[in-house]
């Protein structure tokens, strides 16, 4: 795949587009009204996400997300520097979405008086993001796979998972300090259950919506809690 890891040669033909253009039907450019930065990489992550469900990480091209944002291919390389660089960027962007759930819930509880019901919360707001975003879900367990298999691809996905579970863990001891009483698991070991957990049963439930109901994760996080 040529567009996962350089930008276009210098042999392409003609001169390259603006980054950023607009382009209507026809393929014709439009320089009217050129969306800020901001709004042209969230359209390039909202398309990315459904060529790469649709297609697979492997079997889209860059073009297609280009032309599923209704914007040039130099739009994306003007904020991403290879296809690999587009998903670590959903990659992030998701991570911070679960991550403000977990504090969402977290920051408005007092632990030491409600934590099975802050855990329940979060398990239930966790099997919400993954029933809704199914998509995200399986692009990432595709990517997943192509990390395990490639020697070169592995090291940046551990880094952004680690990165992920680091700021998990963050959140977790903002709230319930360095320290926390958690059944005699780390705030790492913890994390790394919950995000088993939530990989695990988002597996199963696209499989057999029946076997997972929507407060399983709850109930099981609640369990988790009572141990400590």
């Amino acid at each position: 795949m040529s567009d996962v890891n350089a930008k276009p040669g210098a042999g392409a033909q003609g001169p390259p587009k603006p980054a950023g253009v607009l382009q209507d039907d026809t393929g014709s450019s439009s320089r009217t009204h050129r969306p800020k930065r901001e709004a042209v990489r969230r359209r390039l992550l909202d398309a990315a996400l459904q060529v790469f469900a649709e297609r697979g990480f492997d079997g889209a091209s860059l073009d297609e997300v280009a032309a599923a944002a209704n914007l040039t291919k130099g739009a994306i390389y003007s904020n991403f520097e290879s296809k690999d660089d587009l998903f670590f960027a959903m990659m992030s962007d998701q991570a911070m979405s679960r991550i403000g759930t977990i504090r969402g819930v977290l920051a408005g509880s007092t632990l030491d008086t409600r934590r099975n019901e802050a855990l329940f919360d979060i398990g239930r707001l966790l099997t919400e993001a993954f029933t809704e975003q199914r998509e995200w879900e399986l692009v990432l367990l595709d990517f997943w796979r192509r990390a395990v298999r490639d020697d070169e691809v592995r090291p940046q996905f551990l880094a952004h998972r680690r990165a992920l579970r680091a700021a998990i863990g963050e959140s977790v001891e903002q709230i319930l300090g360095r320290s926390p009483d958690l059944g005699g698991l780390s705030v790492d070991e913890v994390v790394t259950v919950v995000l088993a957990l939530f990989n695990g049963l988002a597996i199963e439930q696209y499989v057999d919506a029946e076997l997972v109901s929507a407060d399983l994760f709850g109930r099981a996080l609640a369990i988790l809690g009572r141990q400590g």
